[in-house]
């Protein structure tokens, strides 16, 4: 048997077979390189990429851990091997990966960040912020791991100094105080005020980060599980159970500054199962609409109740004119399916669940090893930094629409060119007006 390495074309054809997402080809044709070339530590490296790719772990382990008989120093295949036993839910044995292949790779970014991913997973909170500093400390612009820092500090205030400048900001900006300013009407100049010190707590500290999101989230301690329910609607064009019972009280301001006082009331708004809320600006081409605040209830009595309570709150707080609606589901569902927006307040609903789909869904979870709903962490009151990262990407957003607000909040350059130019084309399809 030959034991050289593969040829680069080869390798580079299985690569591209794995990155266009060919699993089940590119495993096949790795398999079939590995007997001419078993020695290869890259191919088995390969397959278990490939094998994690198609959800079977334990075979990638048993690829990885293959490659480590022949190189036992190969940091990335102890760096993979974590990956997958992250994925089983094996967290001790991921941990023990990542320290491999820190102690082969000590620079190696990308394990401090999985390092911390778990870590959080398994609720050492204070230990992963001291792993994601490591990996910013090694590649400050690392996207990933500023945006995993940012995400857990929405819901843990560290106890311990930290010398990350993430951190530090984050714990200037957690300090301004935002309790009962909905009790009576927010001014537009209390919002002007806090944004304005917001972003100078950034600018002190040269602090120049931007965000892939649109969205603000104040979480409860239950996981909806959205994407694993638009993956089906997305794949197989059917509507998944969960979402039958799913209501959502949803509101739409009328600029950008009703927008941020929502977010406002939405973070000190207090109810009896604490739902999940966001406030974005929409940006699917086929939704109508500019700003949105919406809370996700669990029946349609209960989004009753709290639409009855969130009207009192928005009139003490933002003013007349502003009012809710409850809706059903995702928006998108009710362009393949049109009876699902029908909403009955006395009786059953026009449109309720096709029981043949069940199967489909189960099939789904199995392909996509999706296991059941778990707890994550309820997102703590107040402002906190990648808020403010949002909100800035909410203010070009309103710049692009025409919102005479926008110049009220910032004069500055447009941090965020691609949605202020998705907002200018967006008024080609939807007519925007500050009533």
């Amino acid at each position: 048997m030959n034991s050289q390495a593969p040829p680069p074309e080869n390798l580079k054809s299985i690569i591209n077979l794995f990155i266009h997402g060919k699993l089940l080809q590119a495993l096949s044709e790795t398999n079939q390189m590995l007997e001419r070339f078993p020695n290869s530590v890259i191919l088995y490296n390969l397959a278990g990429a490939v094998n994690a790719g198609l959800k079977n772990f334990d075979a990638a382990i048993e690829s990885y851990e293959k490659a480590l008989k022949i190189q036992p120093g190969y940091a990335d295949a102890y760096y993979n091997m974590g990956i997958a036993y992250k994925n089983k839910g094996n967290l001790e044995a991921a941990i023990d990966c990542y320290n491999q292949a820190l102690k082969i790779k000590p620079d190696y970014s990308a394990a401090y960040n999985n390092m911390a991913n778990a870590l959080e997973d398994k609720g050492d909170l204070e230990t992963a912020i001291d792993f994601y500093n490591e990996a910013l400390k090694i590649e400050p612009d690392y996207d990933e791991a500023m945006s995993n820092l940012l995400s857990l500090l929405t819901s843990f205030t560290p106890l311990k100094e930290n010398p990350n400048l993430i951190v530090k900001v984050n714990e200037k900006i957690r300090k301004i105080d935002i309790k009962n300013v909905t009790s009576k009407i927010i001014s537009d100049d209390w919002v002007i005020n806090l944004f304005s010190k917001s972003e100078a707590y950034m600018n002190s500290f040269s602090l120049g980060l931007k965000t892939k999101l649109s969205q603000v989230y104040r979480h409860s301690s239950v996981d909806l599980n959205c994407s694993r329910h638009k993956s089906i609607f997305n794949q197989h064009n059917i509507i998944p159970k969960f979402c039958f019972g799913c209501y959502k009280v949803q509101v739409e301001p009328r600029s950008i500054m009703e927008l941020i006082k929502l977010f406002i009331v939405f973070d000190q708004l207090e109810l009896n199962e604490n739902n999940t809320r966001k406030c974005m600006v929409e940006l699917r081409p086929e939704i109508s609409g500019f700003y949105k605040g919406l809370i996700y209830c669990s029946d349609l009595k209960e989004a009753t109740k709290v639409a009855e309570h969130l009207d009192k709150i928005i009139r003490q707080s933002i003013g007349p004119g502003l009012t809710s609606r409850i809706k059903r589901g995702c928006s998108e569902y009710p362009i393949a399916f049109p009876d699902y927006k029908e909403i009955n307040h006395s009786g059953i609903q026009l449109m309720n669940y096709n029981e043949d789909w069940e199967v489909i869904e189960e099939a789904h979870d199995r392909k996509n090893n999706i296991e059941n709903r778990q707890v994550i962490r309820m997102s703590l009151s107040g402002l906190n930094l990648k808020d403010v990262l949002i909100i800035q990407k909410w203010i070009d957003y309103a710049k692009g629409i025409g919102d005479p607000t926008a110049d009220l909040l910032s004069h500055d350059t447009i941090h965020y060119k691609e949605i202020y130019e998705r907002a200018k084309v967006r008024l080609d399809s939807f007519h925007f007006s500050l009533n």
